[in-house]
């Protein structure tokens, strides 16, 4: 049987209103009866998972932003890692100087363009498109972790550090262009984590790297660990995991690569997958259980 769950949140544990459904925290406190611990592994950052748990009250390990930062359920910093200081500096300024629209995740906050929505509308209006597509991210974190910058210089005299950049585009060549640059330097890990973006990480950060450490830390066999994820970010999880479950929400390259899948986050995807995994609990209904 597992011993540790790990899960994606967007489009995985939280529904499209970025919500965690009934039937899926039932089945989080069943797999915990059970005596699994649960981990979640996500592309937010840390301070962004832990308000989101907060609300539904559970305790988890949390995996923030791809894998750059570790934390036990009692808060406690297993690990970090952060972008040269210098390079994320020089990736910002030549990103917003030609118009992307850009996240800068540093430790506590998640730096934006002031003009970030205005770019992207120019985009649509440029395409002549009316395109309904994940691109933005502001809506699905608190708006006070967000702070607008205009003049990035200001970083200069800061002693910020940058665990992540997220570029957005609803432009699919001008996406391209951009990863295809930082992707030719060979000095970082990138990733997507949905439909027009691509993320910037240190070289050894991934959510894979992360689970594997944080399964050592807690003395459980990487056999006897579970994950689940919905997007290419997740793809180094499920690599390491001892069974890896793709949503059903999930691109068929994804679905490809892992044991099972799973419902879609709309039909509470994750029970299904405990259910499945652990049995289901005796005389309950709900989440598939005939």
């Amino acid at each position: 049987m597992i011993k540790l769950l790990a899960m994606d949140m967007d489009g995985t544990l939280l529904n499209n209103h970025r919500e965690i459904s009934w039937e899926n925290l039932k089945a989080l406190r069943y797999a915990r009866s059970k005596g699994v611990t649960l981990a979640i592994a996500s592309g937010r950052a840390f301070f962004d998972i832990e308000s989101k748990m907060k609300e539904v009250d559970m305790e988890t390990h949390l995996i923030g932003t791809n894998g750059a930062t570790i934390h036990s359920a009692d808060g406690k910093l297993l690990g970090a890692d952060f972008l040269n200081r210098g390079e994320a500096l020089q990736i910002i300024n030549e990103l917003v100087e030609q118009n992307y629209y850009i996240g800068a995740y540093s430790e506590h906050h998640i730096y934006v363009p002031e003009q970030g929505t205005e770019w992207l509308r120019a985009e649509l209006k440029s395409l002549n498109i009316h395109e309904d597509r994940s691109v933005g991210f502001q809506g699905a974190t608190r708006d006070d972790f967000y702070r607008f910058v205009e003049d990035w210089s200001i970083f200069e005299k800061r002693s910020n550090e940058f665990s992540k950049i997220i570029v957005f585009s609803y432009d699919d060549e001008k996406l391209q262009k951009a990863r295809s640059v930082y992707e030719a330097k060979r000095q970082y890990n990138i990733v997507s984590s949905g439909t027009g973006n691509f993320e910037i990480m240190p070289p050894n950060v991934s959510k894979g790297n992360a689970l594997d450490h944080l399964a050592n830390y807690l003395g459980i066999p990487i056999s006897q660990v579970m994950a689940i994820g919905d997007n290419y970010n997740d793809l180094s999880m499920f690599e390491v995991a001892g069974v890896s479950v793709a949503m059903g929400n999930a691109d068929d390259a994804i679905k490809a690569v892992c044991d099972r899948v799973t419902t879609n986050c709309e039909d509470d995807g994750v029970a299904h997958a405990i259910y499945e995994e652990l049995g289901y609990p005796d005389g309950a209904k709900g989440a598939g259980n005939p």
